[in-house]
């Protein structure tokens, strides 16, 4: 079962991430900026299979090289650890791609 994680725990793992996020009206939300179009999809690509793994899907934007990412576990209408799961994995993803 999913659980709700409160302020306090949010407060903590949003300072263990790699990247920074923010905490924007229930949303951990991250701008990700690439050197092309290719990599921003090569970035979702790779992310997708994740997603899939842990049943979990972001919602996120994509204009060229930017991809903005929303995060929040909607059947508990909070975030939860899954949200800081994908949001690290996020961050090596784009990291690797980034340093390529």
């Amino acid at each position: 079962m999913k659980k709700k994680l409160d302020d306090n725990q949010i407060i903590e793992s949003l300072s263990n991430l790699s990247l920074s996020w923010k905490l924007d009206r229930g949303f951990l939300k991250k701008n990700f900026k690439f050197k092309s179009f290719d990599d921003a999809i090569q970035f979702i690509n790779i992310v997708s299979v994740k997603c899939n793994e842990i049943d979990h899907h972001p919602k996120w934007t994509n204009i060229y090289n930017t991809i903005e990412v929303e995060l929040n576990t909607h059947d508990i209408n909070g975030i939860s650890k899954l949200d800081f799961e994908l949001s690290e994995f996020m961050n090596i993803i784009y990291s690797k791609i980034e340093n390529n």
